[in-house]
Parts: C-alpha cells; structure tokens; sequence
C-alpha cells in the first residue's frame, strides 16, 4: 500500500509536471501565433507598399530617356561578356593545368617503366638497339590527356542585378514633368489654334453653301427662263424656216452667204479660243465646243473670289476701253490723213479758167435784218481739233 501510494503521490507529480508544461507550451503555442500575425500585417504591409513601389517604378520607367536604357543594356551585356571570358579564362587554366598533370603523370610512369626494364638485361639491350635505330630522337611518351572542353559554348549569365534606377534625385523628376507641361501647353495651343481654324472653315462652308444655294435658284430660274425664250425663239425660227421655204431663190443664196460669213467666224473664233480647226469642224460641232469652253469657263469663275473677279473685271474693261480708244485715234488719224491727201491733191490741181462772159443776174434788193453770227462747227473742223490736240 505504501508502495502504491508512493506511485500515486509521484504520478501525480508528474501529471501536475506535465500539465504545467502543457500550459507553458499553450501559453508560448499563444505567443508564437500573436508573432505569426504580426509578421503577416508586417508582410501585408510590405506588400501594399512593395506593389506601390513598383506602380511608381513602373511610372519612372516610362518616364526613362529610352537613350539611357539602350546604353544601360550595351552595359549589361559587357559585363555579361566579361564574366563570361572570365570563365573562359579560368576553364582555360584549369584545362591546362590538368593537361600538365596529365603529362607529368605519363612522365614519372615511363621513367618508372625504364627503371624496371634497366634491371632486366634483354630489356636493356632491347632499348639500346631501339636506340641505334632512331638515332638522337628523343623517346617519344604515349600521353592520353582529357577531352578540350568547347568554351565556344559558354552561356552568358545574368548577375541577377536590376538595372539601376535613371531618376536618382527629384530634381530630374521635376524637369521632365516641366518638359511635359511645356509640351502640353504647346499642343493645347495647337489644339485651340486648330478648332478656331475648324470654326472658320465651317462659318465660311455655311457662307459659300448659302451663295451656292442663292445662285443655284438664281441659275435654275434663268435656266427657266431661257427654255421659255428657247422655245419662243424655236417657234421663230419655224415660222422663218417656213417663210424662207416659200421665198425664192436669192433669198436661199443671201441665206447660204450669210451662213457661210457665219461660219468662218464662228471658225475664227474656234481658233481664238485654242481648238484646232485642222479637220474642218462642222459649224455646230464648233459652237457645241465653245458652249462646253464656256460653261467649264462659267464654273471656273464662279469657284473664284468675288474680289478677284471684280478686279480682273476692272482690268479687262480698262484695256478693252483703252484698245477702242486706241482704235478710234487710229481712225480718226486714217481719217484725218486722207483728207489731208485730198486738200494736198485738190492743191495741186491747175485752177479752172472761165472763158465766155459771165452770166449776170438781177440784183436783189438789200434787205437789211439784224442777224445773230452763229459760227457752225462742221466736221471737218472737229477733225481738224482733234487731230490738232
């Protein structure tokens, strides 16, 4: 009994013991949990801030000179390079050091083989005569030296560094964004400049729509209006037709010469316009292309300014004036010097005598009435101002 209480009393003990330690292992299972979930909102927020890290550097990048990358990456891939002739080098070395190995080796085996075969007497004369026979040759030692690696097919590694960072202080950053806003500022003023011009553009197309439209209506009554007067001027040209046909013959022979005067000028014109009249146009053919000359001509002019036509306006009335101006002096000149050339001829012919008696008429008697003197001016005399001034 005393025994068995002693193994009571110590297994209580020990369950008291291990209880404690349970609760201690609670109590630290408790604290290792509470750290675990610090280090997890550590984490989290490292995270948060590693992802607006990289937004950021993702927006730097952007904002790198692509300038800077390219030679930032001819960079890396010198370093790349000289690593990897570095390692070329070192396998180089360690080839060659285990080729030496290799032939100092087979040396020490054959020297160790002459050895061994100088105890031996056959062996000795064996190597004498062998000796004789290749002269002052120096022996030749068979040397198996290992593979020669290929350092054509050396990779190139990476370092594993990122690539530095262009913006290294924020002054750089503050120079590219005045860049921008410069840049920016200058297409909004192109942009401002563009939709006043876009304004213009559609105030004038409204402008000239509504001209076209006023003289389109204009057109289309005058169009109206020469139908009417067409088909008037039709029902004219029957009723000439048909007196014509009942006319006689020198009536059709005045008609034919009218028509061919009409023709050769209607000719001339053709060729003053620019037609070649090579071929011998008929009439209408001639008349159908200085229609056609003058529309395109009509169109031309009613797609230019007003101003402008205006102005050329005034330029041909002014020469068609002076070209009148000029031919009616030329005229008048033609004129005056044929006049002139008859007073010369009337100068120069002899006077006529009168022979016979003159005839003698009866006196009238003198009236006496107050008379106005009015000097007629005859055209001769106009003439002869003209010609005079």
């Amino acid at each position: 009994m005393k025994e068995n209480d002693k193994k009571a009393h110590e297994a209580i003990k020990k369950a008291e013991k291990e209880t404690k330690l349970k609760t201690d292992k609670v109590q630290e299972i408790k604290k290792l949990n509470q750290q675990i979930q610090m280090v997890q909102s550590d984490m989290s927020k490292h995270k948060e801030a590693l992802e607006d890290c990289l937004k950021y550097k993702e927006f730097l990048d952007k904002l790198t000179p692509p300038e800077w990358v390219q030679d930032q990456i001819e960079l890396k891939r010198l370093r790349q390079e000289t690593r990897r002739n570095e390692r070329v080098d070192a396998s180089k070395a360690a080839w060659d050091a285990k080729k030496k190995a290799t032939y100092m080796e087979a040396v020490a085996k054959h020297e160790a083989e002459k050895k061994a075969a100088a105890v031996g007497g056959k062996e000795e004369k064996r190597r004498k005569r062998r000796a004789e026979k290749e002269g002052d040759a120096a022996q030749q030692i068979a040397v198996t030296y290992p593979p020669t690696p290929k350092f054509d097919l050396e990779p190139y590694t990476s370092s594993g560094k990122e690539m530095p960072m262009y913006f290294t202080h924020p002054q750089q950053l503050l120079d590219v964004f005045t860049a921008l806003e410069e840049q920016n500022l200058f297409l909004i003023q192109n942009s401002q400049e563009t939709e006043q011009a876009l304004d213009d553009l559609k105030a004038t197309y409204k402008d000239t729509t509504k001209k076209m439209d006023e003289k389109t209506s204009s057109l289309e009554e005058n169009i109206t209006d020469l139908k009417s007067l067409i088909s008037s001027e039709d029902q004219k040209a029957g009723q000439l037709a048909r007196r014509v046909a009942q006319s006689a013959g020198d009536t059709q022979d005045k008609q034919e010469a009218l028509l061919t005067s009409l023709g050769e000028k209607v000719k001339n014109v053709y060729q003053r316009c620019g037609f070649d009249s090579s071929s011998n146009p008929s009439t209408l053919f001639m008349l159908s292309d200085l229609e056609a000359k003058l529309e395109d001509l009509l169109n031309a002019l009613e797609m230019m300014p007003e101003e402008y036509v205006k102005k050329v306006e005034k330029e041909k009335d002014k020469k068609r004036r002076e070209l009148k101006r000029a031919e009616q002096q030329a005229a008048q000149e033609a004129a005056q010097e044929e006049r002139n050339r008859k007073a010369i001829e009337r100068s120069l012919q002899p006077a006529k005598k009168r022979t016979g008696r003159q005839v003698m008429y009866r006196s009238q008697q003198v009236r006496r009435k107050a008379k106005e003197e009015t000097k007629e001016t005859t055209e001769e005399d106009m003439d002869e101002m003209l010609h005079l001034t």
